[in-house]
């Protein structure tokens, strides 16, 4: 099954949003978006556009992964969402002066991501001259009560999605500790549990 149908299946099956990978290969100026293993160098936006159908394009949360990128990178993908169509993109990724670049420009709400104690304490120091997050994308190991206190004390509204969780009992405790989202590769088996935790 291509990422298109797996995508849509998801969705259908009701899960909330579909993660995809965005990286800038800095060889021939072209976009890659790779999600489950995809990867391939693609015409300006093509794998993008295939992939963000009508249905996927309000439900896709973008992950620009972490890699070098050129100045004129930020203004390249703009113009990319621009021209998909896609307004308040929900992004997310390490260079953390981009997301906030692409968050007040595009009006994308920007999901800052940090994956170990270091890049919290990184985090904190450069809150003042960031766009204010919509939210957080952690590693899930690093999600404890004192992290969300944390983030409780942030401006009212902010989520924390948790990342990468396969393990059913991971999945439960980051629950308990009330996250607002969780990425897996394990949908259906969480689709499964999400239901039995609402009834």
């Amino acid at each position: 099954m291509n990422n298109q149908k797996l995508a849509q299946k998801a969705l259908k099956a009701g899960v909330d949003f579909v993660e995809i990978d965005v990286s800038k290969r800095l060889i021939f100026n072209k976009f890659t978006a790779q999600h489950n293993g995809l990867m391939g160098i693609v015409g300006w936006g093509r794998m993008l556009e295939t992939i963000l159908t009508a249905e996927v394009k309000t439900r896709a949360f973008l992950d620009l992964k972490p890699i070098s990128y050129r100045a004129t990178f930020a203004a390249r993908f703009i113009e990319l969402l621009l021209k998909l169509g896609i307004k308040n993109a929900k992004i997310c990724g390490h260079n953390w002066e981009m997301i906030s670049q692409l968050a007040q420009k595009n009006n994308a709400k920007p999901y800052y991501t940090i994956k170990d104690d270091d890049g919290l304490q990184k985090f904190k120091r450069a809150m003042s001259r960031l766009a204010k997050p919509a939210g957080l994308s952690v590693k899930h190991n690093l999600i404890d009560k004192k992290f969300m206190e944390f983030v409780g004390n942030l401006p009212a509204g902010r989520q924390v999605w948790a990342w990468t969780v396969n393990d059913l009992v991971e999945v439960k405790r980051l629950a308990d500790l009330k996250v607002d989202g969780i990425i897996t590769d394990k949908w259906e088996q969480l689709s499964t549990l999400n239901q039995k935790l609402q009834t």
